[in-house]
């Protein structure tokens, strides 16, 4: 007959052998790696979300490019003759700031000349974009 010692831990009115305190203690850790994994994918996931695309101001820059000429063209081209060139900016710069606006961005178009000369239009005028992370300022001329 031999002696035989066992390690015993005092918890809550009760004894724990060593195999429920192993139990106990592979739980615990097994707990903190899947906090920590959590942490580390929730981590991940809000980075991803601020990143990419949506401070890619090119396809919305490209968009204005493009679009506001053509806009400014044809309102000042269906315009009566009592409207002044810088109403016809003052419209669809307010039009584009509306859309942009809806699309979660902020812009402001402001324009610096517009002249009319043997009936070649010309503006000249800057526009700010900005998606609350990045923005940008850009001059223009356009000439019709």
């Amino acid at each position: 007959m031999g002696i035989e010692s066992a390690t015993m831990v005092w918890i809550q009115g009760a004894l724990m052998n060593n195999k429920a305190q192993l139990l106990l203690v592979s739980g615990l850790l097994m707990s903190i790696t899947l906090i920590a994994v959590t942490s580390s994918i929730s981590h991940s996931v809000n980075i991803g979300s601020h990143q990419g695309e949506k401070h890619d101001l090119t396809p919305i820059i490209s968009s204005i490019e493009t679009s506001f000429p053509l806009n400014l063209e044809h309102e000042v081209d269906s315009a009566s003759e009592e409207v002044s060139l810088s109403t016809s900016f003052e419209r669809v710069a307010r039009n584009f700031e509306s859309i942009l606006i809806s699309r979660g961005y902020s812009s402001s178009f402001i324009l610096t000349t517009a002249s009319e000369q043997d009936g070649t239009h010309t503006f000249v005028y800057s526009y700010t974009l900005s998606d609350g992370a990045m923005g940008i300022e850009l001059d223009k001329t356009i000439t019709f």
